[in-house]
């Protein structure tokens, strides 16, 4: 090496230095975050971050990572947090109706004696109908018996009292 290289690389003359860039994927990976269902894209001075994730919480640290990144001054947010399923909701238990020891026909019951099922949240007409009849598909036989109360077998609420119609045998 002669004495002008010496001089070149002392005033940061020479081979240039490779310019190390660290993918955002690799940094989110070393964050301890899987980034696979995230895309990204660059601008200057900016990176765009958008797919699918687990929570808020990895939402909050993608976004620390990714604004850490040198040179990047903005970071656009396109993620959604995945759809977590609902627990289903079970109808209300309806106490069976007691057992006649009686080995006669049984007479149809008065008005009065007519089963009911209060609506609770999350009820629909086949539902009751399931739990009541054990056969869901049965559930226009409680709609048409409370059609002075209902308007549409779909449109049901909470609290309403309903009577259940005995199914002809």
């Amino acid at each position: 090496m002669g004495l002008f290289d010496s001089i070149k690389n002392a005033i940061g003359g020479g081979k240039p230095k490779p310019d190390v860039t660290v993918a955002p994927s690799q940094l989110l990976r070393d964050a301890g975050i899987d980034p696979a269902g995230l895309k990204f894209g660059f601008g200057t001075g900016s990176i765009s971050v958008s797919g699918t994730i687990k929570n808020e919480a990895d939402r909050q640290k993608i976004l620390d990572t990714l604004s850490s990144i040198k040179d990047i001054s903005t970071v656009e947010d396109g993620m959604v947090v995945e759809a977590v399923p609902a627990a289903p909701v079970e109808p209300a238990p309806v106490a069976p109706e007691p057992a006649s020891e009686s080995t006669e026909p049984a007479e149809s019951a008065p008005e009065s004696e007519t089963r009911t099922y209060t609506v609770q949240s999350g009820d629909s007409l086949w539902k009751i109908a399931e739990a009541m009849y054990g056969n869901g598909s049965k559930y226009m036989k409680i709609f048409e018996a409370n059609s002075d109360l209902l308007e549409n077998p779909d449109k049901i609420f909470p609290g309403q009292e309903l009577k259940i119609p005995e199914l002809d045998k």
